[in-house]
């Protein structure tokens, strides 16, 4: 019977090295368990390199990409901080422009007052004016708002609420003068219209002679320019030239149709200097204003104040009749300059503005 083939046993690993001294050959056997063992610790040798290299190149990849993020994100804060800057520049700056867009608009209101000081009108009531919003410190200049808020302080990078609340502030304001500029033009044009009104009043050649002007206007300003009776009426004879019962005659004033016991009211305040009867005017009460002027009320049923009186704009001082020289019920009504008569339609129609 054949016998199975015998393993055959691994033979150990011989190395000879030959001595240059010409010595023999020395023969080193290393076992094979050895060969495999150290072939086997080479092999681990050469992954652990390779997945070591492996990393180091993921880790100087990663690296890199960190350093250009790094880079990016530097860049953006420059940019971030640069505009932020910007910003705060064009804050101060809008800010500024702001104040002095207020300092105009008060300035505006007070050219304005001494206007209608001079002209001797009240400031018109727009009942529509808007209630603008205040969110400035009082007596705070905004430059020194942007200061107290710390605008510009903080981080460099990203703007601080106070930053914030001083835009929110300075846009409020914005929107206050938006409010209020189409009140002022407003204004500016009602007053345009009766500062026209004066000027067509005046003699051209005085118009152009500045103190000239402002004395007519201060005059036309201190003018009885109320209606004596608030009932609608019409105008029955004018001021100047007339027929009066077939005789030509000079008006020294105007007749307002008007009938019986309709209140009569002092048309300006002022000094009652005269109130009783007169020839031709009948019952009659004669107030003496500023700057010469003085008012007459004639063909009244009863009067109230005595001579020496003081009376006030819109104070009933009469109930309107027919006493005198008359052809009906109505009021003569006489504005005097000086003593002498003007027509009192001149300042009448001041009144309706």
């Amino acid at each position: 019977m054949a016998r199975p083939p015998r393993k055959k046993d691994k033979q150990p690993t011989t190395i000879i090295i030959m001595p240059h001294s010409g010595r023999p050959p020395i023969y080193l056997h290393i076992p094979s368990w050895i060969t495999s063992l150290v072939l086997l610790a080479l092999a681990a040798l050469i992954a652990l390199a390779v997945s070591f290299a492996g990393s180091y190149y993921r880790l100087q990849s990663q690296l890199k990409d960190l350093q250009r993020e790094r880079e990016i994100e530097a860049s953006r804060q420059r940019e971030m901080r640069t505009t932020i800057l910007s910003q705060q520049d064009e804050v101060r700056n809008l800010s500024a422009e702001v104040e002095q867009l207020e300092t105009t608009l008060v300035e505006i209101e007070r050219i304005s007052n001494e206007i209608r000081e001079l002209i001797g009108v009240e400031e018109p009531d727009l009942t529509s004016t808007p209630e603008p919003s205040s969110s400035k410190v009082e007596g705070q200049s905004p430059h020194e708002t942007i200061v107290a808020a710390g605008l510009g302080g903080g981080s460099p990078y990203q703007p601080s609420n106070r930053h914030m609340a001083i835009v929110t502030e300075t846009s409020q304001r914005m929107q206050n003068i938006g409010l209020l500029l189409p009140v002022t033009l407003q204004e500016q044009q009602i007053l345009r219209g009766q500062v026209l009104k004066r000027l067509e009043k005046i003699e051209p050649i005085k118009r152009h002679d500045p103190e000239a002007l402002e004395a007519e206007l201060r005059l036309l300003a201190a003018a009885p320019r109320r209606w004596p009776v608030d009932v609608e009426a019409r105008i029955t004879s004018g001021f100047g030239p007339r027929e009066f019962k077939g005789k030509l005659e000079f008006h020294t004033g105007i007749d307002i149709g008007v009938w019986y016991s309709t209140e009569v009211k002092a048309t300006k305040a002022g000094k009652v200097i005269f109130a009783g009867w007169l020839p031709r005017y009948g019952w009659t009460v004669e107030i003496e204003h500023e700057m010469g002027y003085s008012t007459l009320y004639a063909h009244n049923r009863y009067y109230f104040p005595d001579a020496g009186d003081e009376v006030e704009e819109g104070e009933v001082i009469a109930l309107s009749g027919d006493s005198g020289d008359t052809t009906g019920p109505h009021l003569h009504y006489e504005i005097r300059l000086n003593g002498k008569p003007v027509d009192p339609m001149k300042f009448l129609d001041l009144g309706r503005n």
